[in-house]
């Protein structure tokens, strides 16, 4: 039998703090009516009334420190904090002031190593359970909209709050939207006199179109733009538009109307962009999309700075197609990108029209493939190139992407 000094030492203590020291031995009964049932026990093998010499009510427990009392506290400082945000799950989780769990930890170990409950458990459930008495918000250990985190020694709530993601496909046709938000180099992101105290080196992007009017409707705190792949700011993105996931952090409001929004989208922002197909996803989509690789087809228009016949220029374009090219990273964007020299297939070039210096062609190509480097050559970084093939210097004047070749996509035509 367990000495009673050595429990005397850890005294006053509450019941739900002692039953918790075998909280994990039997059923249908909660910590503080196992607690009752270890007095009733130690009273009848020492022959004496303990219940005064051991206990103390919960809010005076020297294990706890009078946190098992604060649970109807902590339960409505979880529900003032959700009051905010439009949730129907939720999930409670605390911090504890380490030397309470040591004391606790060292009081368990009386009674032995596997047979209790850690303070946080049960904190966590009864406070869960509380705010599902009172709020009527279901309790979910798994991906809920939020998780709330109790610091229990300053009385303060800490939110988690699903992030929402809305997956889509966008076409551009204003060429000088960038895909995302482009900080100003100069005050990044400040705001200062180069960007009219914008912050941001273009007023618009792509991300900042679609997404206003879910900030707007969310009250989110951020989003962020998760795009497969991106074009050039002058490109245009034609055909069935580039797929992308828009999160929205921090929403308080969850309900959203993705049709209204999107026409929304459309309606104040036509010929620059269009949103299409808008739809709920869930966070590891945006890993899916980031990874998904396919070939592109582009359409351009390529100045041609010598006289060339246009079988010359057929030529050029058919030993191109199926050719795998060397691309060393272009010398426009080698100041952000690493070195390195890629293989890439080129899988058709086809001459539309050909006319006073001016051809526009239709290519397809592998997944990264530089397209203007693909027809100038880049001083020799992309071998072989329209450029070296016929001998006569062209460069890329228009850019447009017409289609992202996704088999998922392709398979419903």
């Amino acid at each position: 039998m367990l000495k009673l000094n050595k429990i005397k030492e850890f005294t006053p203590f509450c019941l739900s703090c002692l039953g918790r020291a075998f909280g994990k031995v039997g059923f249908g009964l909660d910590n503080r009516e196992r607690g009752l049932e270890i007095i009733n026990q130690l009273e009848i093998n020492e022959n004496c009334e303990l219940e005064e010499k051991l206990l103390s009510s919960e809010s005076d427990c020297t294990i706890c420190d009078g946190l098992i009392s604060e649970i109807l506290n902590f339960s409505d400082l979880v529900i003032e904090s959700l009051s905010d945000f439009s949730i129907s799950t939720f999930k409670v989780g605390t911090t504890v002031d380490r030397d309470i769990l040591n004391r606790e930890l060292e009081f368990q170990l009386l009674f032995g190593e596997n047979f209790g409950e850690s303070l946080k458990s049960q904190l966590n459930r009864e406070i869960g359970i509380s705010v599902y008495k009172k709020s009527g918000l279901e309790a979910q250990m798994d991906n809920p909209d939020a998780v709330a985190i109790i610091d229990t020694s300053y009385d303060v709530v800490n939110l988690e709050i699903k992030s929402l993601f809305i997956e889509g496909d966008y076409n551009k046709y204003d060429r000088t939207l960038p895909q995302t938000r482009w900080p100003c180099h100069s005050c990044k992101g400040i705001g200062c006199d180069k960007c009219n105290n914008t912050g941001q080196l273009y007023p618009d992007s792509v991300q900042s179109l679609i997404a206003s009017p879910f900030v707007i409707a969310s009250s989110c705190s951020e989003d962020l733009f998760h795009g497969m792949g991106r074009e050039d700011i002058d490109a245009a993105m034609l055909g069935n538009g580039r797929p992308f996931v828009l999160e929205l952090r921090m929403p308080k409001k969850r309900n959203l109307n993705l049709l209204e929004i999107e026409k929304k989208i459309n309606a104040e922002n036509k010929d620059r962009i269009r949103a299409s197909n808008l739809k709920f996803v869930k966070r590891p989509r945006v890993a899916e999309l980031k990874n998904t690789v396919c070939d592109k087809t582009y359409r351009v228009d390529v100045s041609i700075s010598d006289k060339i016949s246009i079988e010359s220029l057929k030529k050029g374009a058919q030993r191109l197609t199926g050719t795998v090219i060397e691309q060393r990273t272009p010398t426009r964007v080698s100041h952000r990108r690493a070195d390195l020299v890629r293989p890439r297939l080129v899988n058709s070039v086809d001459v539309v029209t050909f006319t006073a210096g001016m051809a526009e062609l239709v290519i397809r190509a592998q997944h990264g493939t530089y397209i203007r480097e693909l027809v100038s050559g880049d001083d020799g970084r992309t071998v072989p190139s329209l450029t070296s093939l016929i001998d006569t210097k062209c460069k890329v004047e228009v850019l447009d992407v017409l289609n992202l070749h996704l088999q998922a996509k392709e398979a419903k035509k």
